[in-house]
């Protein structure tokens, strides 16, 4: 049971500890709006009947409880505190937003009038501000969603840094630009615990090892989205990741590994199935369309056996929403040209409610190997 800590009390010296105990506490908050909610449905259907004394103690000991926790750790106590905290982010984003264009825009304005030494020195400290900023309420214990904007003010300060050093140096843009975006963005994300700078690390370096191998035939890295299938193994070892780390680092990093690895690995087949011939030099465009869009759905499959074997539902949804899409492309390659229209609209209904009935077994099964 969380309690209010004693010397184990996490300091500002240690803010991922303390972070995690603060994690804890909302946890325990929301479990107790939880057993209030179900406490008083159980109440209404006479299944269960406290005694007045047995309910004012309840009352007492839970506000008691949750004043400590509110006290302790600010946590958001009630669905209105929710609310207005949901609200306190999506005004620090605007905010932020608008300050960032300003300053964009006004560098901008100034830019022409500034030396080149000026220029480099704006470019090289504005990223290390932001960074120390995001340091700064890291350290302080702020909540991890300022941190993430402070850090990601500071990787598109990074990003922008380097291209607009490239234009003043007048460097040729390179492929590896892509890798050290990557890293910088993954470092971060490590640093701070941040899932969204995580995914797009991880997304970046394998579009980067695409990249490279796209140059080694003799292509500019430009059109690396016109031939997608040189994303397909960084993307399979962004899935595989989780299972060479066993369980080190963050364990909701693993499935931010694995919904990147699926979810790029998906879109390319999807890109390629649209495409036409592009590896397979003795069949037809359609042909090579319909083998990724078979793959596709292949992949889909396994992607919801393995979400469901780990109990994620983010991969089940992933690979769901890739087999419904990779299903209609399939079956409109084979019925739309010579099928009546409506006839096709009502086979893809029917096909819809056979495969809802199969994800509800599935959801049943499920359950009951976890009840079990």
């Amino acid at each position: 049971m969380l309690m209010t800590p004693k010397s184990s009390d996490p300091s500002p010296d240690n803010p991922a500890q303390a972070r995690a105990t603060r994690q804890q506490a909302q946890q325990r908050a929301d479990r107790i709006g939880q057993f209030r909610a179900e406490l008083a449905e159980l109440e209404r259907e006479q299944a269960l009947a406290l005694t007045p004394e047995q309910s004012t103690r309840l009352e007492a000991h839970l506000e008691e409880l949750l004043g400590r926790l509110r006290q302790k750790f600010g946590v958001d106590a009630t669905e209105s505190a929710r609310r207005i905290s949901w609200g306190m982010r999506l005004a620090s984003l605007l905010g932020a937003i608008a300050l960032f264009a300003a300053a964009v825009l006004f560098l901008q304005r100034i830019w022409g009038y500034l030396p080149p030494a000026g220029q480099v020195s704006i470019l090289l400290v504005t990223p290390l501000l932001l960074l120390g900023a995001a340091e700064w309420a890291y350290a302080r214990q702020a909540p991890l969603y300022y941190v993430g904007l402070l850090a990601l003010a500071a990787g598109v300060g990074f990003a922008m840094e380097l291209g607009t050093l490239g234009g003043v140096l007048n460097l040729t843009p390179s492929v590896h630009v892509l890798l050290v975006y990557g890293l910088f963005a993954l470092l971060l994300a490590y640093a701070y615990g941040l899932k969204l700078l995580l995914a797009a690390g991880a997304v970046l370096v394998c579009a980067y090892s695409a990249g490279v191998a796209f140059e080694f035939k003799g292509a500019s890295w430009f059109g690396l989205f016109q031939e997608t299938q040189y994303l397909l193994p960084g993307a399979a070892l962004l899935y595989a990741v989780p299972w060479a780390t066993k369980g080190r680092g963050p364990q909701e990093f693993a499935l931010v590994y694995r919904l990147c690895g699926g979810g790029v690995s998906l879109g390319a087949l999807l890109l390629l199935s649209t495409m036409g011939d592009l590896c397979c030099g003795g069949l037809s465009p359609r042909m090579t369309g319909g083998l990724y869009q078979i793959f596709g759905l292949l992949l889909s499959v396994g992607i919801v056996w393995h979400g469901v074997r780990l109990a994620r539902s983010g991969l089940v949804n992933l690979g769901v929403v890739s087999f419904v899409t990779f299903l209609y492309l399939r079956l409109h390659a084979w019925w739309w040209d010579w099928m009546p229209k409506y006839v096709f609209f009502l086979l893809i209904g029917l096909i819809a409610l056979g495969l809802l009935l199969v994800f509800r077994a599935l959801r049943a099964r499920v359950s009951g190997e976890e009840a079990a």
